[in-house]
Formats: C-alpha cells, structure tokens, sequence
C-alpha cells in the first residue's frame, strides 16, 4: 500500500527542486557573451574617427590594403575606394586612429605617395616594395572635419618646416615650376611652393618659400630674379656666361641678392610681394620713377633694334626703346619708322635744371637740340647686329627745332654710320666717274710719241759732246799731274785732292748719262 504524502513531504520535494539552480550547460555561453561583449567595448572605445578622401586619381590605392602613414608611422588605413556621383574624382574612405582625431581641422592635408623620378631628387622608392601610401600632414585648426580635397602632387613645404613665404609677381612663369629651388649666393635657399594665374590675366603669381635662416636676409630692398638655364651675354670685355646649378639649367629656379647699390632694407613680414625680374642684370639696375617720353624717327633699318634696347647719351645710359612700328604716307608712298624711348633723368644730374615749366616745356633738351643733338641708331655688337640708340652733339647737322607729336616731343635724327658712309662713297664715285681717263690717255701718248722722235735725239746729242769734253778734261788733268807731282809738295797735295774730286765727279757724271740713255722717261716720271 502506498502511502499518502504528508505536507512536510511535499515542502522537501518542492525545496529540493528548486536547490539544482541554474545548470552547468549556460556557463560557456555567459562567459563567452561577457567577453564578446567586453572586446567590442575595447574595439569601439578605441576606433578612430572614419574620414572621405577625394582624390583626382585613384592609382594604386586599394581598399583594406592602403594605408595612411605619418612619419613613416601607419595611423589609419583605407576601408573603400569608390567614385564620386559626377564621376569626376575619386571617393576614398579611410580609418583614422583616435589619437589624431584632434588634428583633423581644415589644414590637415592628404597625398598620395608614389616612385617618382625628378629633376633633382626621387620620391617614393620604397612604394616599389610596400605599394602606394597616403600620407597626412596634420593641423590643428579651428574645426573639426572629416572630408578632405586630396593634393594632386607632394606639396614642397612640409608644416614642420621653419621659414616664410613670399608672393612675387612675374609677367610669364617662363620654365618654373612648383619644387624649382631658390637660391641665395649658390646656396639652396628655399623652393617654389605654388604658381597659379591673376584674375586680369596680365601676370603670374608666385608663391616663395624661403627656409630659415636665409628668410631672414630677405628686405624690402631685395631683389628675385630668374636664373633658369644658361645667361650667355657678349659685350666689350668679352663672353660673359652666367649659370646657377645644373638643376637650374634643367628644371629652372630664382635667386635672390642684396645688392649694395640699392642701399639698406627694412625687414618683411610674411606674404610680401616683390617683384620678379627676368635677370641678375635687370635686377641690379636701379628702379628709377620719374620718365620722359620722346619719339626718334628714322629711314634706316632697324634690323637687330630691339625693345628694351638702350638710349645713351655720350656712352651713358639714360634711357631704352619702348616701342617702335613701321608707318606709311599715302599721298607720298614714303615709310619711316616711328620709335617711342623713355629717357630717365635721374640716371643723370644738371646742376640748376628746370625739366618741365608751367607750359609743359623742357627747356634743357630745347636747348641740347638748338646746339646739335641729335639720334642715331649704331650697331652695338658686331657679332650679333644688336643696334641701340645713341644721343649725341652734332655741331654740323643742319639747324632744327624739337617739336611735338601725339603731345611726345620729337628729337631729330641723323643717318647712321653706315648709310652716310654709302652717301659719301656713291659721291665718290660719281666724280671719279666724271674724270675723262679716256682724253687723258689720248694727250698722254701723243706726248710720249713726241717725246720720242724730237726730245730724245737732242738730249742724246748733248750728252755725246758732254762726254767728249769730259774725255778732253781727264787729258788735261793727267798732264797736270805729269808736270807737277815731282816739284812742290803742298802743290801736289792739292793738286791730287782737285784731282781726286774731279774724277769722282765725272765718274758721276757718266754714270748719270748712263742711267739717262737706258731710262730716258725719268726726266718726266723721275727716278
């Protein structure tokens, strides 16, 4: 018989279930869960901030495999690369590390790094072994942000790099680039950073950097010329050629100088502007502000004339030609050739001038006209015809006044060396040409003909009874003598001396007839 169970029965059995708790098989579970969810707090508490990259090009940049580096030290990597909706650029998405979240702001840049060959230096060897890498330059800034414009080239200054910057203006930008260096007395001072176009299109802005310490030698007095390739230049003193460094000649760069004739400068702050000459010569020259216009007219060539040519007055530089163009009468069908020079005056001194009165007057140049100057254009290299012009006092000219044209004052000119050299050589020969050679010719040997059947028979009859009497003279001296040489000593003496110089005399005598007989035209032509 089985017996009923008791309440104190049922309360044992009831309290034994609920004691097994909780069975062994959830453990794994748990802890697995508790630790899956501990290592995804880790990843997340640690994962860096996700940024968009655009790039122009996407060459060699692959997605899980790219990183981005930063002092050679990876601090993110690239997760996808994808195209942009207008399909124009490159959409490339990457994780950055915690840490440089704070330096990405508005000046934080990005590029691509790849082996590259250059003029001067390589980039990027070791991109041959690890692939392509993007490299950050961060900043910080005023705000955070995390899509970027992607550089198309390696910037040149990097943002740790200690110097300044300078703006220079230029009419073309000639063989420079960004990365041309600059040089300050063949050192390597700093380099292009960037170059882009004025709004107006009339010029070239350039973007200098100058690396410390030589930014500290750059003033207001301070002068940037281009020293691209070779300056080879040929004046009075010979061949004179100018280079930088080879890396100059092949990929261009600028120079700059203090130059003592410019005096002392004050220092510069950051961005100044300067201007950028085309050489160390125009550079050096001194800038001058105030100028007088004049237009010089002339029938010559003006082969080799260029503009920028120099004006001189007595080998003195004062001025260069501006512009100069070919004009044409109808009436006349004459052409003359117009050129417009500037001449500067304080490139000279006149003690007590007065340049221009109330009138608009310059009574020095009235006065240098009225005394004979004049214009002429000469040759200043023979080897290449360059021609410049030369302002000079001419006492002979013919009289002139200076005149105005288009409210230019007019200084008259004078042929050059060559052409009054062509005008006095065809007047030359325009009289030689008037010589009758021919009738004088004729007169000539009508007395030569005359000469030798009337004038010669007589001359040779005097000189046969000349040197009868000579003969008959040497006779008479020998008996002399005869009778003579042995009575008085000192009559002797004497008589031999006359003698002696008689002899000599007629031996003169008949060489001169001897000479006569075969060269009788001498008495006209002479010996």
């Amino acid at each position: 018989m089985h017996e009923t169970p008791n309440e104190e029965t049922v309360k044992e059995a009831v309290w034994q279930e609920k004691k097994q708790g909780i069975s062994t098989v959830w453990i794994v579970p748990i802890v697995a869960l508790v630790i899956g969810a501990w290592l995804f707090y880790q990843s997340w508490s640690q994962k860096g901030p996700e940024i968009v990259i655009d790039f122009k090009s996407a060459a060699g940049i692959q997605a899980e495999k790219t990183v981005i580096k930063y002092k050679d030290v990876v601090v993110g990597k690239v997760t996808e690369v994808t195209f942009n909706k207008d399909l124009k650029s490159v959409r490339v998405k990457a994780e950055i590390q915690r840490n440089m979240k704070p330096f990405l702001s508005e000046k934080t840049r990005f590029w691509v790094v790849q082996a590259k060959l250059g003029v001067g230096k390589v980039q990027g060897l070791d991109t041959l072994l690890s692939g392509v890498y993007i490299v950050m330059d961060p900043q910080k800034g005023k705000t955070f942000q995390k899509e970027f414009q992607g550089l198309d080239q390696i910037p040149v200054v990097s943002s740790g790099e200690k110097g300044r910057t300078f703006i220079l203006k230029a009419d073309n930008i000639g063989s420079l680039s960004v990365g041309s260096p600059i040089y300050y007395k063949h050192l390597k001072a700093g380099s292009i950073a960037s170059y882009r176009l004025d709004d107006d299109g009339k010029q070239v802005t350039i973007e200098a950097f100058v690396k410390s310490p030589f930014d500290r030698l750059v003033n207001d007095k301070t002068r940037f010329f281009n020293v691209s390739g070779i300056s080879l230049s040929m004046n009075a003193n010979g061949v004179d050629l100018e280079t930088e460094s080879l890396v100059s000649v092949l990929m261009g760069g600028l120079a700059f100088e203090n130059f003592i004739a410019h005096g002392r400068g004050r220092p510069v702050h950051q961005n100044h502007q300067f201007k950028l000459f085309k050489n160390r010569k125009m550079a050096k020259e001194q800038q001058y502000n105030r100028v007088l216009f004049f237009w010089v007219y002339t029938d010559d060539s003006v082969r080799g004339l260029s503009e920028g040519a120099p004006v001189e007055f007595k080998g003195v530089k004062i001025g260069e030609v501006l512009h100069y163009s070919l004009v044409g009468d109808a009436n006349t069908a004459e052409f003359r050739i117009p050129i417009l020079i500037k001449i500067e005056p304080e490139r000279f001194e006149v003690i007590g001038r007065k340049d221009v009165t109330d009138n608009g007057r310059i009574p020095m140049f009235e006065k240098l006209v009225q005394k004979g100057l004049r214009a002429q254009l000469q040759t200043g290299n023979l080897l290449t015809g360059e021609q410049f012009i030369d302002l000079n006092i001419y006492p002979d000219a013919p009289p002139a006044e200076i005149r105005h044209e288009y409210n230019i004052y007019v200084i008259p000119s004078v042929p050059t060396t060559m052409a009054s050299l062509k005008t006095d050589f065809q007047t030359v020969v325009k009289r030689v040409s008037a010589i009758p050679f021919e009738e004088i010719g004729t007169h000539l040997n009508n007395s030569m003909a005359q000469f030798d059947t009337q004038t010669l028979p007589t001359i040779n009859q005097s000189f046969e009874k000349f040197e009868t009497l000579i003969a008959e003279t040497n006779a008479l001296m020998a008996g002399i003598r005869k009778n003579y040489v042995d009575s008085n000593a000192d009559i002797n003496k004497k008589m031999l001396k006359l003698l002696d110089e008689m002899t000599r005399t007629t031996r003169s005598v008949k060489n001169l007839t001897d000479y006569l007989e075969r060269h009788p035209e001498s008495l006209l032509k002479g010996k």
